[in-house]
């Protein structure tokens, strides 16, 4: 699924963005990719966290707080936190402030990602591991792509 270098499917915008990509042992794939929204989320957390703290701060202009309680109350929200960072980062740009240097070196946090786990019908059944009900019963903001490729699941003789 996209895991040949030569041949990898993914690029990038004229911004520079687009998907990332990384490849786990085949049936610990849903565990591997919950470990990616586990790292995201505390990462915005240290974000969030940094922001609540740089709008008590004396240091930091009424507009430049109003845009930490903005992404603060739309962080979850992709496009809505999409702007607000792009202003964040203009805003705090060149200050001296560690609160505003630190929330600056964790730019790539400041947007919300989208994070993906697929895989074939075979991996889908756990191959007798559990690991994606797991993580689906975490109730966490993970998305899940199942390709039925039936025979051709590489499921260690288990049927598809």
């Amino acid at each position: 699924y996209g895991a040949s270098a030569p041949s990898t499917p993914y690029t990038k915008n004229e911004e520079g963005k687009g998907p990332s990509w990384a490849n786990s042992l085949f049936e610990d794939n849903a565990e591997f990719g919950f470990g990616f929204v586990i790292a995201q989320a505390s990462m915005r957390n240290r974000v969030g966290d940094l922001m609540q703290k740089a709008s008590k701060s004396a240091d930091f202009s009424d507009s430049q707080k109003e845009l930490f309680v903005q992404w603060i109350e739309n962080k979850d929200n992709g496009e809505a936190v999409k702007e607000i960072s792009a202003q964040i980062v203009a805003v705090l740009t060149g200050m001296e402030n560690e609160i505003a240097k630190e929330i600056l070196s964790l730019e790539k946090y400041l947007t919300k990602k989208s994070i993906w786990v697929f895989g074939g019908d075979g991996w889908a059944y756990d191959i007798g591991f559990g690991g994606l009900d797991h993580v689906l019963a975490m109730g966490q903001d993970i998305n899940v792509l199942v390709l039925d490729t039936e025979v051709y699941s590489n499921t260690g003789g288990q049927s598809s």
